[in-house]
């Protein structure tokens, strides 16, 4: 009884400091206007939507996304990529901390960005723009729907990537 015990506190623990990083993200105040809307990895079609719509709002003129080499959303293949005002590019490494570094290399301390992710992954996109943007971010969620299944393998997962961050670092 007292390992299930010791079990539950622990859950109970990861639970409180998990859920509302990973499901509860605190909202950021959009700016009324940014120089670039970035688009991270996996460029989907929500987070290119979102991106559209606040360009055509007048929040940024340009939109950088992030993409893989080859694929349905490799650059050859994603419509919006084909857009002037679209810059699409593959950080090397493909990772959050990557996709920063990419960032860095067309934008600098005074740039504006809004980085747009999914809400599993905006407490983590923080932390690691923090540590490793030259750009002054602020990180927009795409409204998540994810199953139960789905919702663990995103604990496991974004866990284990801030741990990589603590860990690796910036490029």
């Amino acid at each position: 009884m007292a390992i299930i015990a010791a079990l539950l506190g622990v859950v109970a623990v990861a639970a409180s400091i998990t859920v509302p990083a990973y499901v509860f993200p605190a909202a950021a105040q959009m700016p009324a206007r940014a120089d670039v809307i970035y688009v991270i990895g996996p460029p989907t079609a929500g987070r290119i939507a979102l991106a559209e719509q606040l360009r055509s709002d007048g929040v940024a003129d340009d939109i950088l996304i992030s993409v893989p080499t080859d694929g349905e959303q490799s650059a050859a293949k994603l419509a919006a990529c084909q857009e002037p005002y679209v810059s699409c590019v593959h950080p090397e490494p493909f990772t959050t901390a990557g996709e920063m570094s990419a960032m860095n290399e067309r934008y600098d301390a005074s740039t504006r960005a809004i980085v747009i992710t999914f809400t599993p992954h905006v407490s983590r996109t923080r932390f690691i723009a923090g540590r490793c943007a030259d750009a002054q971010v602020t990180v927009a969620a795409v409204p998540t729907s994810l199953d139960l299944g789905q919702w663990i393998y995103q604990f496991a997962y974004q866990t284990g990537g801030f741990a990589k961050a603590l860990i690796v670092g910036c490029p």
